[in-house]
């Protein structure tokens, strides 16, 4: 079953819904992640329903996600995992809010990473030096 909304096919929202009616859980992360990695240039939504599947598991496994996240992000960033890591860094201060900035920058300036990944990492770390 493909969800239309609005004219448009939204494969995610009908991944989330399956994945909920079967009571799936924080064990799904790692494999939304690997989904990002293989698909590095897709927007997965702005937050969208991938993002807040994953996202609801933060509090309760906070330390676990976090080590998927910067896993899959030092592995192979993406445009969404790059977004995802923001939103942790936002979520964060002091040194470990450093490290992720850190890591983001390392991504900014990876010339094996794609144009359009490095860029959003940039306007990111522009983003936190305001701050």
């Amino acid at each position: 079953m493909v969800c239309r909304r609005g004219g448009v096919h939204y494969l995610q929202y009908d991944i989330v819904d399956k994945m909920e009616a079967d009571e799936i859980g924080f064990e799904a992360v790692e494999t939304v992640l690997q989904l990002m990695e293989q698909n590095p240039l897709v927007e997965f939504g702005t937050p969208g329903p991938l993002t807040h599947f994953i996202e609801k598991f933060y509090k309760e496994y906070q330390e676990k996600y976090e080590s998927l996240l910067i896993k899959s992000t030092e592995s192979n960033p993406t445009v969404h995992t790059i977004w995802l890591l923001n939103r942790v860094i936002n979520g964060n201060k002091g040194e470990k809010q450093k490290v992720l900035i850190k890591l983001l920058d390392s991504i900014s300036k990876n010339k094996e990473v794609e144009q359009e990944i490095r860029d959003i990492a940039i306007n990111f770390l522009k983003y936190h030096e305001e701050q």
